[in-house]
């Protein structure tokens, strides 16, 4: 009987059949991650990583999305598959013969083996030829193919600086930017993303970028004809990480107009929109006192106090820290910012039942108000400083939270010249650090007002400091000693109680007069009595009869 070439051909059928079996089912189960354990615990990587080199490009194309899955849910499959080298290799080596589905799952592949450290993203870029397959990726027709492999630029560059930089030499930016001109909002989403990721992790990336240029085709996304919300929001996020580095990158920001859409994106009727924008202005600020002059001329402050007015689930927090670095720009701004009713929106906040985070902001942004002077500080004094007060002396508050009021608390109160609004702030609950911050300006006012010290006095408050103990080392010991200082010794030994030797020996001295200390009280007798009450008595010299 001859052999028959059907019994071969059959067998390798069966064969490929059953690879390709078992690979869909091993994928399957690679999907949920309780058996992710077990079949780590049966070496699945070692069985599935030679499948990617396999025959057939259906079997090629599930081992990939099989070890796309291990990897995703496992680092220790993972760690297995970056060990892995040569076949790893040859995996990405080969993505130019394949199709649209494979290079996907490559590029998902890549992206959860750098999702855990530095040395396995490395590994993976340097050694495996990661990088030259996101660049193939990055120059594909489909839409999907480069979407994935932004993401794993995404998550490479979230991981590593250095890395970041090494992609970005590789010359992958043109790309990427290239994606922001495409019509499909999610290839725009995932480009913002990448250079989100690239410009905030330190300035060298966000000048590479801002150089290329981008900050034109990110900034079109903010003109009120684009409708969509969040490839806007994305931008401002962008814009925002790239601002807050330096002052040349924020100048580059405005000569790509970022001005006035940025400002006009702040009575946008979605919320985060509004946030994102305040985000930016806030970085913006910080830079010059001609960039916060030039907010404020474009209407700026009224722009943050409609941000924060209309919060309702974000914080307006952002917005609040804006108004607090342009008034710390000059005191012209800050003065801006009260005539503009800030105080009154601010105050609201304190009143509110919002977090404390945001609270602590508020009394940050009304310190650096109140620290020019005190024309500043007066209305602060006048409107607010009661809340400040309330805040501080919550104690849920945090411990830095709680150190950023206490720095506003001497920024406003250094400045204030009322001695009324000091002398009702010293109450025996009022925190020891913030009276000695009252008291260091009352023994300023003290010398040189003698009203002001004869209302001290009278007051009770004299007294009530002599009834603290401080330690003889501490500042408040030497803050209560300069205040005694502006009275004499004498009074401040009466009112502590402990009267001076010369008075305590005046009253040794002291002889009574012998016809008006005693009086010896006698009984009297009925017609004596009778006799006090019939008869009227005649009124003293110099004296009214009370009987009239």
């Amino acid at each position: 009987m001859s052999p028959s070439p059907k019994v071969v051909v059959q067998t390798f059928d069966n064969y490929a059949k059953s690879q390709l079996t078992f690979v869909q089912n091993i994928a399957e189960l690679a999907a949920k991650p309780a058996y992710i354990e077990c079949l780590y615990e049966s070496h699945v990587v070692k069985i599935v990583l030679p499948l990617v080199t396999n025959i057939n490009p259906t079997v090629r194309m599930n081992a990939v999305l099989c070890l796309v899955r291990l990897a995703g849910h496992s680092e220790p499959c993972a760690k297995q598959i970056v060990c892995s080298k040569n076949l790893l290799s040859r995996l990405l080596g080969q993505l130019v013969k394949e199709n649209k589905y494979y290079k996907k799952n490559c590029m998902n592949l890549v992206k959860n083996l750098c999702k855990y450290s530095s040395e396995s993203t490395e590994i993976v870029v340097k050694e495996c030829g990661g990088i030259d397959a996101i660049l193939i990726c990055m120059k594909d027709f489909d839409s999907f193919v480069r979407e994935a492999a932004m993401q794993a630029i995404t998550c490479i560059t979230r991981l590593d600086v250095k890395i970041s930089q090494l992609i970005v030499n590789y010359g992958v930016l043109p790309q990427i930017v290239q994606c922001l001109k495409e019509q499909q909002q999610s290839l725009k989403l995932y480009a913002l993303s990448a250079l989100d990721e690239m410009a905030k992790n330190n300035e060298d990336l966000a000048i590479k970028i801002v150089d290329l240029p981008t900050l034109p085709h990110v900034i079109h996304f903010l003109m009120p004809n684009f409708i969509d919300k969040k490839v806007q929001k994305s931008a401002l996020t962008l814009i925002k990480n790239i601002v807050k580095h330096s002052l040349y990158l924020t100048e580059n920001a405005i000569e790509s107009n970022l001005f006035p859409e940025i400002l006009l994106l702040m009575a946008h009727p979605d919320e985060s929109i509004r946030n994102n924008s305040a985000k930016v202005i806030r970085e913006v600020v910080q830079h010059s006192v001609q960039i916060a002059q030039m907010v404020v001329n474009s209407g700026g402050i009224e722009k943050l106090l409609n941000v924060i007015s209309c919060s309702q689930e974000l914080s307006p927090t952002p917005a609040v820290l804006a108004l607090g670095y342009i008034a710390a720009m000059s005191p012209k701004l800050a003065l801006a910012i009260i005539q503009s009713q800030a105080l009154i929106h601010l105050a609201a906040i304190l009143k509110s039942n919002t977090d404390k985070l945001t609270k602590a902001g508020t009394i940050w942004t009304l310190g650096m108000i109140g620290q020019h002077s005190a024309e500043h500080a007066r209305p602060i004094l006048s409107e607010v400083l009661k809340y400040i007060m309330n805040v501080y002396m919550d104690s849920s508050l945090d411990s830095e939270s709680r150190h950023k009021c206490l720095i506003a608390l001497e920024q406003i109160l250094k400045n204030c010249d009322d001695f009324n609004v000091l002398e009702k702030l010293l109450t025996p609950t009022i925190p020891t650090e913030i009276m000695m911050f009252i008291l260091e300006k009352i023994s300023k006012i003290l010398p040189k007002n003698a009203q002001a010290r004869r209302s001290f006095i009278t007051n009770g408050y004299l007294k009530m400091i002599q009834n603290i103990k401080p330690d003889i080392n501490s500042e408040l010991f030497q803050v209560i000693r300069a205040v005694n200082c502006c009275f004499p010794e004498d009074i401040i030994q009466m009112v502590a109680g402990d009267f001076p030797e010369t008075v305590m020996k005046t009253v040794d001295k002291y002889v009574p007069q012998s016809d008006c200390i005693f009086f010896n009280r006698q009984l009297k007798s009925d017609e004596q009595l009778h006799k006090s009450y019939s008869t009227p008595k005649t009124p003293l010299s110099g004296e009214e009869s009370v009987f009239k």
